[in-house]
């Protein structure tokens, strides 16, 4: 018999795709409290527990590295990639500035700059409803709170997202390249 108290709730959690952070409380104080516990009642599942250096749990597995990502992905990086340019330029802490702060839709910059809504035209955000639309979709992943007043903030697990943008940016950075081309790419197809 096993001992590990909320197990069936932290599976249900866990296998949806969803994170367990503070805002779980007894969920995430069990883990927390025995994590080498539950790793090893996951692993013969072929689950992998992992533990966020900002005090996160999820799953991964290790048939999720080879498959493409989900197409949700792609508007996501974008958004985040726009939010991250946008902060630099202003000089603000962007990690500080993006994980501390409460945002409004319509305060954002992505819908505000021709290269930017070009950007998100690229990942099919054309208006302030797809901006809606995908804060949603962001916030269902877990990584985001929105409210009906169109206002939201990142959570934790958004650090996933922001670390992979982190990389993406230095990899290009060291190649002498810009994540966001000052001109978006034409498709040949479409000339």
């Amino acid at each position: 018999m096993n001992t590990l108290p909320q197990l069936k709730d932290i599976f249900d959690k866990l296998r949806q795709g969803a994170y367990i952070t503070h805002e779980q409380g007894p969920m995430h104080a069990a883990i927390a409290e025995n994590y080498e516990g539950y790793r090893d009642y996951f692993e013969p599942l072929g689950l992998n527990l992992m533990r966020h250096p900002r005090d996160f749990f999820y799953f991964h597995t290790e048939t999720a590295e080879g498959t493409p990502p989900a197409a949700s992905l792609a508007p996501m990086a974008v958004f985040c990639f726009i939010l991250i340019e946008a902060a630099s330029n202003e000089g603000r802490p962007v990690e500080e500035y993006l994980l501390t702060e409460r945002f409004t839709l319509t305060d954002l910059p992505h819908l505000k700059s021709d290269r930017y809504k070009a950007h998100m035209r690229a990942v099919d955000v054309d208006d302030e409803a797809g901006l809606r639309k995908l804060l949603k979709s962001m916030a269902t992943k877990g990584w985001a709170e929105y409210n009906n007043d169109d206002s939201f903030r990142f959570l934790r697990p958004f650090h996933r997202l922001f670390d992979k943008c982190q990389e993406i940016s230095e990899a290009a950075e060291r190649e002498q390249r810009e994540v966001l081309p000052s001109t978006p790419m034409i498709d040949p197809e479409m000339n």
